[in-house]
This record gives structure tokens, C-alpha cells and sequence, in this order.
């Protein structure tokens, strides 16, 4: 597959102003203090090991436009206060490194990154071009009708990660808005370097031509495919490109949908031809135009290589993930953890299993911190939340603290292996003295 685009924005640069979802800076508070999962938050950072919390890099944004980077908390204990009395509108999670952040300026040694997730960004901006019917209005509405193009992208990924790369801690998050992030716990994961995170990204990326530049799709949509794109073809994107973007989004509806399909054909007399039957041809629905589109494509590619590839690259084209690739090559990279709020939309950024995908539609599964600070209730002198919304928050730290239980789990097994080796080493010393 193609390297993708290398360009990279400034690690250090000031983020753009947030604008404040209602008055969400005045219910942060309550949401740090009673119903941030604060407990599965820090293990999860802390990897079974406390001095790794205390070298992890953390940022706040604040309300006013103030970004605080290159902060990090000696104790858990220390974080939730500084999340109660700060009340953050965004966290951002960097890297480990090895010192505190917060001690760059006081130590002279260079500061310098150790590890930490393998992460992915997902953003439903990038597929406006392939959206049709269900383009138009508010983020979050566009977010909620487009949903399978992110359903698609997690089952893509998740099944790369795992059977190509053999990684086992996958966490994947709603944005709050309009996207998706994943992180890669698995020890190995975490200690890639910024080459072997950039190949992985690479490898997940496709890059899309028009038929100007359709000589360089062949190292990219291939005949016969790729063993990771056929199985992407198979596990969701043909699916997806049949019910979803043939039937509910209707690309292949009216002149104008039609033309910018076949515009990415190679040939322009066979795409010309395929047109004009198709526009004398009334009363067709999408998937019965599809049929006769690749039946004449498969056709005219006995002789022509890139018609014949166009079948597939098409389907790709209009479901494939988008990776903002440039989030997944530096280990120093921030990405917005998991349980923010989003401070456009109020809703929480939860986890939910890449198995549910399909069943997790934003708009129904996603909290918001209005309802469940409105849901807070004290039953038997300890406040707790009881309703929808909290039923939701529950399930997504659940889906969490199955992640952090396995990556826990990881850590002791690393370390009673650690111990028995050290152990068999000083047995064999002794017998030799002996």
C-alpha cells in the first residue's frame, strides 16, 4: 500500500478557541467529582506501574481558550483534583517519557518520549465527498445518519490489528461529535517507534486517485486484492457499499451522482459508454445500476488492467477507513481521552465494543452530561445516578474496565515472566560457583 502524506501540524501549536456548549463549564464539575470513572481512568494510565502515571504527559484545555500542556500528576489523587478544581472542557493523553513533563524546565536532561498507545482518528469530515442523501446539517446530525462509514471503518481496523499485527487491547471511543478514536494497549504496541507506527498507518491507507492519476491506483486496489483488502471487502465494505451507500445515501441517484461515479473509470470511452446506457435507461434503483456498472466494467477489463480493478476500487472509495494517518505516527502525539465531554455537544466519549458497532448509534448511545447530572439522585446518603443516561455512562465504563482488567493483566503477567527469568539466572549462577 501507498505512504501516506508525511505533512504533520506542530506538536506544540495552541489548538483553535472552543466554543462552550451551553453553560457545560458550570456541570464539569459535578461530572469530575461524581461520575468520571476516575478509578478506571488512572489504572488504565498507570499500567500497574504508579511511577508510569507520574511520567505521562496529560493536557487540559480550559474554558476561555487556555490550553495547558506538558502536565503530569505523581498520584492518581492528585489528577482527580486537579480535573475537580480545573474542570478541563478536553484532556488530552501524550506519551510517557522519562521524567515528568512537569519537570522539563527544571531538569536538564532532555525529555524524551518512552512510549504509549498505538492511536487512530477517524473523523466523518473526511468522507463529505462520498456522502448523498444523508449529507447536510449539524455535525452530529450528519455524524448520526452516516454512522456505518465509522461502523465500517472499526470493523476494517479491528480485524487488521488483530489478525494482521496480532494486537489483543483495542479500545475504541466515540469522539463526542462527529468521530471516532482507537488506542492500542499491547506492551509492544505501546514501545513502537515513530518508523514502526508510521508503517502500521501505511499500511492501513489507501489513497484515492482521479482518472488523471489512475496508473498509481495499482499499487493500492490490485487484481487479484490484497489479502487485507479482500478481507476488508468481505467483513463490511461491499456490505456497506450495497445497503448503505447505494440505498440510503443513493450515489447512484440522478445525472450528476452518476457522472462523479464513473469519473474515477480509467478509460473515458468505456466510462462514456456505460453512461449513456445508463441514462436511457429509466426506473433503475442504485444496486440494479451497480449490476450492470460492474458487469461492464468486468467485461471491458479482459483487456484493460485498471478497468478491471476499478470494480473494487470504487466500493473502496465510497467505505474504506480514513485515517487521519499523521494522528498515529508520533509517539508524542496527544489524542482526546476517553470520558471527555465534548464541549460542542455535551455528550460523553464513551467506549463501546467493536462487536456492537453497528448497535451504537451516537445519538441513542452516547450520554449527556446534562441529563446525567440531571439523573443524580442521593439514595441512602450517597448520590448516584439512576435513569437513561446513566444507564449508558455504566455501560461504557464497563466496556472500559474490561480493557484496563486486560491490559492489567498483561502488565503482571510481563512481570512475574520478568521475575522467573531474573530467578532462573541466579540459580544457574549458583550451580556454576558450586
Amino acid at each position: 500500500m501507498p505512504t501516506a502524506p508525511t505533512s504533520s501540524p506542530a506538536l506544540n501549536s495552541k489548538p483553535a478557541p472552543v466554543p462552550i456548549a451551553g453553560d457545560l463549564s458550570g456541570k464539569l464539575g459535578w461530572y469530575y467529582a461524581r461520575i468520571f470513572p476516575a478509578s478506571q481512568f488512572t489504572r488504565w494510565l498507570r499500567y500497574g506501574n504508579d511511577d508510569t502515571l507520574s511520567r505521562r504527559e496529560i493536557s487540559f484545555t480550559l474554558p476561555g481558550d487556555i490550553y495547558l500542556r506538558w502536565k503530569s500528576f505523581p498520584t492518581p489523587s492528585k489528577l482527580l483534583d486537579s480535573l475537580k478544581s480545573l474542570t478541563p472542557i478536553k484532556i488530552d493523553i501524550g506519551a510517557i517519557y522519562n521524567f515528568p513533563p512537569a519537570d522539563k524546565n527544571s531538569v536538564s536532561a532532555p525529555l524524551t518520549p518512552m512510549e504509549k498507545e498505538l492511536v487512530f482518528d477517524i473523523d466523518m469530515t473526511d468522507y463529505e465527498d462520498v456522502m448523498g442523501a444523508l449529507a447536510g446539517g449539524s455535525a452530529v446530525e450528519v455524524c448520526d445518519r452516516n454512522w456505518p462509514y465509522m461502523a465500517t471503518a472499526v470493523k476494517v481496523i479491528d480485524a487488521a490489528l488483530r489478525e494482521d499485527f496480532g494486537f489483543r487491547h483495542i479500545l475504541w471511543v466515540y469522539s463526542g461529535r462527529r468521530g471516532i478514536h482507537c488506542w492500542v494497549a499491547d506492551a509492544r504496541a505501546r514501545r513502537m517507534t515513530n518508523e514502526q507506527r508510521s508503517a502500521v498507518a501505511d499500511f492501513l491507507y489507501l489513497r484515492f486517485e482521479g482518472r488523471e492519476n489512475a496508473g498509481r491506483r495499482q499499487n493500492e486496489v490490485t487484481v487479484p486484492l490484497h489479502p487485507s483488502l479482500a478481507r476488508a471487502k468481505r467483513v463490511a465494505c461491499e456490505k456497506t457499499f450495497r445497503q448503505f451507500v447505494l440505498n440510503d445515501q443513493g450515489m447512484l441517484d440522478g445525472d450528476e451522482r452518476l457522472r462523479r461515479m464513473l469519473a474515477v473509470v480509467p478509460n473515458a470511452a468505456v466510462a462514456d459508454g456505460i453512461y449513456q446506457r445508463l441514462a436511457s435507461s429509466a426506473g433503475l434503483s442504485g444496486p440494479d445500476k451497480w449490476d450492470r456498472i460492474e458487469k461492464e466494467l468486468l467485461r471491458a477489463g479482459k483487456s484493460d488492467y485498471g478497468v478491471r480493478a476499478t470494480v473494487d476500487y470504487i466500493m473502496f472509495k465510497h467505505t474504506y477507513p480514513r485515517l487521519d494517518v499523521n494522528v498515529s505516527k508520533e509517539i508524542n502525539h496527544l489524542l482526546k481521552a476517553p470520558f471527555c465531554v465534548h464541549p460542542k455537544t455535551g455528550r460523553v466519549c464513551v467506549p463501546f465494543r467493536a462487536t456492537e458497532v453497528d448497535g451504537f448509534l451516537p445519538g441513542e448511545m452516547a450520554p449527556e452530561v446534562g441529563s446525567l447530572l440531571a439523573e443524580m439522585k442521593e439514595v441512602d446518603g450517597e448520590v448516584r445516578g439512576s435513569g437513561p443516561a446513566s444507564d449508558l455512562m455504566l455501560e461504557g465504563v464497563k466496556v472500559f474496565e474490561e480493557f484496563v482488567n486486560a491490559v492489567e493483566d498483561e502488565a503482571r503477567s510481563a512481570q512475574r515472566k520478568k521475575k522467573l527469568e531474573a530467578l532462573d539466572q541466579r540459580q544457574a549462577a549458583e550451580l556454576l560457583v558450586s
